[in-house]
């Protein structure tokens, strides 16, 4: 059974962080993570979308891994990579009455949600949240499933978005190897 099928049983969707989870602020961030290029990537400013894709250059991607209505919401996943190597995974979390009221957020396809989202003048975003998540909570397994790679501790970047007073979550999860670009080796057809 694919994943998509698979997910459709569920009835309610697992918190995607544990209620403990420590959230820090953008002024605290730089108190708790002590690689530099991290650091950077967590508080970029604008479109990440456009940082990743220019840093990545002729070796950038985005894949959809999901999206599907489980249970309540309507769920969207990607990846984006570098030369096959992921460099952040997103997960995104829209309630169906504000999908009801607007439709085209179940409907982003091939695009990037925030690309979408920077082209519309009625969605405003709240200051940014980071976490990092243990390698034991529910984010970093479907980061593991979906990206397939080994379940470890990993940064995360939240966002929550409202449109007329409803709201919904997006967490980036920023992979150890981003901004890490491998040199092109020769021979590579890439």
């Amino acid at each position: 059974m694919s994943e998509s099928a698979a997910s459709h049983n569920y009835k309610t969707l697992p918190p995607p962080v544990s209620l403990e989870t420590r959230w820090h602020s953008t002024e605290s961030l730089c108190n708790y993570v002590h690689d530099t290029m991290m650091l950077s990537w967590l508080l970029t400013r604008g479109l990440l979308t456009s940082r990743i894709r220019q840093a990545a250059g002729d070796g950038f991607a985005m894949n959809c891994l999901l999206e599907a209505r489980l249970g309540a919401e309507h769920v969207r996943e990607v990846s984006m990579s570098c030369y096959g190597v992921v460099w952040m995974f997103a997960h995104t979390r829209i309630p169906l009455d504000l999908l009801n009221f607007h439709p085209w957020l179940g409907k982003v396809g091939k695009s990037t949600l925030g690309e979408v989202l920077s082209a519309r003048r009625d969605v405003k975003r709240r200051d940014f949240r980071y976490a990092k998540l243990h390698q034991d909570s529910w984010l970093t397994g479907r980061v593991s499933r979906q990206v397939r790679m080994p379940s470890q501790s990993l940064w995360a970047r939240h966002s929550e978005f409202v449109i007329e007073k409803l709201s919904f979550d997006l967490y980036e999860i920023f992979m150890p190897a981003i901004g890490r670009r491998e040199p092109k080796r020769i021979g590579d057809d890439v």
